[in-house]
């Protein structure tokens, strides 16, 4: 375990809290049997991440998690713990929706025989691992069926962004603990919009995409509101 990691853990813990000073070095060097060198790489990098803010000669504060960098998978956990969770995910959703319609509609112009064998293919896997209630398979191939959507559109840099916010995507899901119906939903709504690619009708593979994505958004927040009542 970093240095950083055990650092975001005592915000998680709630031993620190945004917005407060944070410990010196010669305290953090104790606490974790660490030396100088990597407190200090470790205070640079969340520096960096934007989790940290350090005025030299004043002092170093947690700073609010708008100013993190939610792309990191540490962080992003982090900030689902601490943060504003319901937000955070809407923030999530809205953000997919912005990337994601324009992925499908560009999948359902430019994809070829091989760009739909590939998502028929996932789709297949989804519903093998439905089958024996395998999540983990299915989240598997439920990410690779947006790398081939976002393949499919023809453009490099909407791959990264989408593959970008899956990480988080992948995290939100896992802390969500998804069941069974959720899975089901879930297959549902990528059937539609393999559907619509295949049939090459953008406006509907939008449509398609966007009730997916709510769907996605509404479940999360039934399971996490589960979570908070145990």
């Amino acid at each position: 375990m970093t240095v950083a990691t055990s650092i975001l853990e005592m915000i998680q813990n709630g031993e620190l809290s945004l917005g407060s000073s944070f410990p010196n070095e010669a305290d953090l060097c104790t606490r974790f049997q660490a030396s100088r060198t990597r407190v200090r790489e470790a205070v640079k990098y969340l520096q960096g991440k934007g989790f940290l803010r350090v005025e030299h000669g004043r002092g170093t504060w947690i700073e609010p998690v708008e100013h993190w960098d939610l792309m990191d998978k540490e962080l992003w956990t982090t900030a689902l713990t601490v943060g504003d969770r319901d937000a955070l995910i809407q923030d999530l959703v809205e953000t997919r929706c912005m990337l994601e319609t324009r992925i499908v509609e560009l999948a359902a112009r430019n994809r070829s025989s091989a760009h739909l064998r590939d998502l028929q293919q996932d789709i297949n896997t989804m519903e093998a691992a439905l089958t024996v209630c395998d999540t983990t398979a299915f989240n598997n191939a439920s990410r690779r069926f947006h790398d081939h959507l976002a393949i499919a559109a023809g453009n490099v840099i909407l791959l990264k962004l989408s593959r970008s916010l899956h990480e988080a995507l992948e995290i939100t899901k896992q802390s969500s603990k998804s069941n069974i119906d959720v899975l089901r939903l879930s297959l549902m709504g990528h059937q539609a919009i393999l559907k619509a690619v295949v049939d090459g009708i953008p406006e509907e593979a939008s449509k398609a995409m966007l009730k997916h994505l709510a769907d996605f958004e509404e479940s999360v927040r039934e399971a996490s509101d589960q979570i908070t009542s145990i």
